[in-house]
């Protein structure tokens, strides 16, 4: 469940233009609570007020080329790709603010992903390079919230996304409170990339009352699966959950709407159980068809995933 940092050739960081985001630490829950809708320019204007960072680390621009093993059989890049393009960026801005993976796990933590929730306008098609910018947002409780923009050459939106994610002690693998060190980057007022109308309340997606599901897979979690945590790897779950939609709509569609929450971690040789579910009609999120889908650990039941994705 954490993020998918590795370096890649092709995968190059790039100073942001005009970058900032105000530096003091302040409240933007209150921003959140809002409910503002925010263009889809406005997560590039972030003024700079006063600094704990320089200005040109406040946002970081981390740009990708689509590589031929990255599509489809339709030429382009899959949902997958996307999240791991946009958990990628995070995971450098976080080195470059010194808060890597390697540097919590010297204080006995890691980050966990909570949740991510993924806009996606249209699909970057093999041999483009696109652009994702990134920033921290604010802190919830025990949830550090990131955003996302991807654009593409011509500086149009591919897609939009944002992450929430928790702190957890690496001995007792439970949430600690977000260090200071990582609040003292957050804006006061920081511009959102998904509003909170679209993101709704926190919990997880329900399915249609008494739906029965459209599909059950299992997975056996592989070696391949897991990341330096030495847990899955939290776009496998994407994975898992994609593969029971029905064939009719994967041949018509591509997801627009990507919104999955993470409960449990599973490690190599758990078996997990996917479902795929219809949500209900008032469903408040794109797409003309949306599932919800459910992941639970076979050994004991225990619900590890759930998402909602819509489809057009």
């Amino acid at each position: 469940m954490s993020t998918r940092h590795e370096s890649s050739a092709g995968h190059t960081a790039t100073v942001p233009d005009a970058p900032g985001a105000t530096g003091a630490l302040g409240t933007p829950d209150a921003s959140h609570a809002s409910g503002a809708s925010h263009a889809p320019g406005a997560a590039t204007d972030i003024a700079s007020s006063g600094a704990f960072v320089p200005a040109d680390m406040r946002v970081h621009h981390e740009t990708f080329r689509v590589r031929g093993y990255e599509v489809g059989p339709d030429g382009t890049a899959s949902a997958q790709i996307i999240c791991d393009y946009l958990q990628e960026a995070a995971g450098v801005h976080a080195d470059r603010l010194g808060l890597s993976l390697a540097a919590l796990h010297e204080q006995g933590q890691a980050w966990v992903l909570a949740r991510l929730a993924v806009q996606v306008e249209r699909a970057p098609a093999e041999g483009e390079t696109v652009t994702v910018r990134t920033w921290p947002c604010g802190v919830e409780r025990l949830q550090f919230r990131r955003d996302y923009l991807m654009l593409g050459q011509d500086g149009a939106v591919v897609a939009r996304g944002a992450s929430f994610w928790v702190v957890i002690n690496l001995a007792t693998r439970r949430p600690e409170r977000i260090p200071l060190t990582v609040a003292a980057l957050l804006p006061e007022t920081p511009p959102l990339a998904l509003d909170g109308d679209l993101l709704g309340d926190r919990r997880p997606p329900a399915s249609a009352e008494d739906a029965a599901p459209l599909s059950s897979l299992s997975f056996t979690v592989r070696r391949a699966d897991m990341d330096r945590n030495r847990h899955v790897n939290n776009v496998r779950y994407l994975d898992w959950a994609l593969e029971g939609v029905p064939a009719e709509v994967q041949e018509t569609s591509r997801p627009v709407w990507l919104d999955m929450h993470f409960r449990a971690e599973t490690v190599y040789g758990d078996t997990v159980e996917a479902q795929c579910l219809p949500a209900p009609a008032d469903t408040p999120a794109p797409g003309a068809a949306r599932f919800v889908h459910v992941l639970t650990r076979r050994s004991d039941g225990r619900e590890v995933a759930r998402a909602l994705t819509g489809w057009r």
